[in-house]
């Protein structure tokens, strides 16, 4: 091959780069797009309905509704500062990680609605951001919350080089066809908007950014009841 060709064959795949990028930067946007339109017109609705008869009986159910789209507003700008950083390569500078005393620590004093069951190990050390690790678990952790029924359980272990972090819980479950979709952003499923209408769509999303991030992998295994996310992370040794 000449100089000439490889030349051409670089060209091109720049050009084939570029575009890539640009879709994505498009999808991206339209996806921002549609999910802030929603609460917008909520909220613009709710406002001049209040505006229209301020001394209404329903008025505080109103700002009820207007304070409840401002949450979801929040939330997705908050994650989409996360994935912002993400995309910058703005992560923590990697260190051995306890995972399993960090996900004792985080599920034992993590506000919930149902008590945890945990049950983790001993030198499962992995290497990686400690503060994004926070974050994987408390999203799991939240998600598994606002679908258990009667309880949460997050296990951890060793097995095969890896540190195995399972969070369960005993609510519906997820389909199977909607398994690998619900890890897309801005995707929620109809049960997850009907039991917290504030979400952002993103928080898996993140999740699964983080594990990959580590060398991991993130996502929702085979259970005799309910849901179970399995975040697999490569085993690290302790601190020198």
């Amino acid at each position: 091959m000449d100089n000439n060709q490889q030349l051409r064959d670089f060209r091109r795949s720049c050009k084939d780069l570029a575009e890539t990028v640009v879709r994505e930067q498009r999808r991206f946007v339209c996806d921002v797009s549609h999910q802030l339109r929603t609460p917008i017109a909520v909220l613009r609705a709710t406002l001049q309905e209040s505006l229209a008869a301020p001394d209404a009986i329903g008025s505080r159910e109103a700002l009820q509704r207007a304070l409840s789209c401002a949450d979801r507003f929040e939330a997705i700008l908050n994650d989409l500062l996360v994935l912002g950083r993400f995309k910058v390569c703005e992560l923590d500078p990697p260190a051995p990680v306890d995972l399993g005393a960090l996900s004792a620590r985080v599920a034992s004093e993590y506000p919930a609605r149902l008590p945890v069951r945990i049950q983790t190990c001993t030198g499962a050390w992995v290497r990686g951001s400690r503060i994004q690790l926070v974050r994987v678990l408390e999203n799991l952790l939240n998600n598994a919350q606002r679908h258990a029924q009667t309880s949460v359980g997050l296990t951890l272990e060793a097995l095969d080089h890896q540190a195995v972090l399972s969070v369960t819980d005993d609510g519906n479950g997820i389909p199977s066809q909607d398994r690998e979709r619900i890890f897309a952003r801005f995707t929620r499923l109809e049960e997850a908007c009907r039991r917290d209408p504030s979400g952002s769509g993103l928080g898996l999303a993140i999740s699964r950014e983080v594990a990959e991030a580590h060398k991991g992998t993130l996502r929702v295994e085979n259970s005799l009841r309910g849901a179970r996310f399995v975040l697999r992370l490569p085993l690290d040794g302790p601190p020198v």
